[in-house]
């Protein structure tokens, strides 16, 4: 059959005409070409006789040990529920690279092949290896509304490992499709020159979450260990008393939990703070009564910089939260107060008794809080 022919223009109505058809092909079992933000790919339905057909255009398998071909999602919920993820490493790098220029190629246990092929009505040996199964959530709409509209398990390989395609290109552009190809896709969608203009970054992961990425993708090895690092922000008005010894008592906390991969950092800051002040002498001997030094603490001013770094930041109010928010809007769905349903009150001028009661609400607080957010 030949290709419906590029579609170039931005005309909404072409765009959903070229998605609807190219749905229809992939639930046919024909071969599309869609774009994607790292490469274009050559996607077809994930049965066996799809991916037979799909060879005959192919000379080049994804590279490395796996599966032969990468399941391509829409939507990576469904297949999460279904995935065996016990380690915090592949939970976090799925959460936070997918939808992205990433493959996952993850090691699971038998029983968990066996959920996900009858899960998704695959059959065994296309998306796994027996040992490993392969998959991608590409971040380019019509990719994603090609494959929601199909509504079956799509699969896909690069453009640059079609047979007729020439040179060392990934399929960064449609232009390599030569116009005799054959054999001939039944729909291309051409969106221009991709995003990133190199294929996506292969992160193998096995069950004790030990990690392999590889190199020649669009990200590097720093650049998705990076995303097994975060930030909490505490943030209270003068940054001397109770976002301080939330900070301390908050590092004591996970510095008494077992290693999980993932690294969680502490900090804390006042929407109203002076530079480099101690904290309080109450604070500070709350805090050592807990074991905790808190000598060293100095202040500082919550900023645009502060904020945007933190993956997640407590307040001590809720009036501290909104202050957050008015300084940042953007970061609203992560500000929240400390306790859901009560204000950590500022000891500053009260006794040390009420300091030690402070410190006690706020631990107590915490162990709630971190365990939302374990990773």
């Amino acid at each position: 059959m030949p290709p419906s022919g590029p579609i170039t223009g931005k005309d909404p109505a072409d765009r959903d005409r070229a998605v609807a058809h190219a749905a229809e092909a992939l639930r046919d079992g024909r071969v599309v070409i869609l774009p994607t933000e790292t490469v274009y790919g050559l996607f077809t339905r994930a049965t066996t006789a799809a991916v037979d057909h799909l060879d005959s255009f192919t000379v080049k398998s994804e590279p490395g040990v796996g599966p032969r071909v990468t399941l391509h999602l829409a939507d990576i919920d469904p297949l999460r529920q279904m995935l065996h993820t016990p380690n915090a490493t592949t939970r976090r790098l799925i959460d936070r690279l997918c939808p992205g220029p990433v493959r996952f190629v993850l090691e699971q246990p038998p029983e968990a092949l066996a959920r996900l092929r009858e899960g998704l009505g695959v059959a065994e040996g296309l998306i796994d290896d027996n040992e490993r199964v392969a998959f991608r959530q590409p971040d380019h709409p019509l990719a994603r509304r090609a494959l929601r509209e199909a509504g079956v398990p799509c699969i896909a390989r690069r453009l640059g490992s079609a047979f007729w395609a020439l040179g060392d290109d990934p399929g960064t552009t449609a232009a390599i499709i030569p116009d005799d190809a054959s054999p001939a896709p039944a729909v291309v969608i051409d969106d221009g020159t991709s995003l990133h203009k190199a294929p996506s970054t292969t992160i193998r992961v096995a069950l004790d979450g030990k990690l392999i990425v590889e190199p020649g993708g669009v990200l590097t090895e720093r650049a998705v260990l990076d995303h097994l690092d975060r930030l909490v922000l505490f943030v209270c008005t003068g940054n001397t008393c109770r976002s301080p010894m939330a900070e301390r008592i908050a590092k004591r906390l996970e510095s008494q939990s077992p290693p999980t991969g993932v690294t969680t950092r502490f900090a804390s800051a006042g929407i109203a703070a002076a530079e480099d002040m101690p904290a309080t002498p109450e604070a500070v001997k709350s805090l050592k009564r807990r074991g905790i030094d808190a000598q060293d603490h100095r202040s500082r001013p919550l900023t645009l910089a502060l904020i945007e770094e933190a993956e997640v930041i407590y307040t001590m109010t809720p009036s501290h939260a909104e202050a957050v928010m008015q300084a940042a809007p953007d970061a609203a769905y992560k500000v929240f107060p400390l306790g859901e349903a009560e204000v950590v009150v500022d000891p500053i001028g009260h006794p040390q008794k009420v300091y030690d009661q402070t410190a006690e609400q706020i631990e107590r607080l915490l162990r709630d809080r971190l365990a939302t957010i374990a990773p």
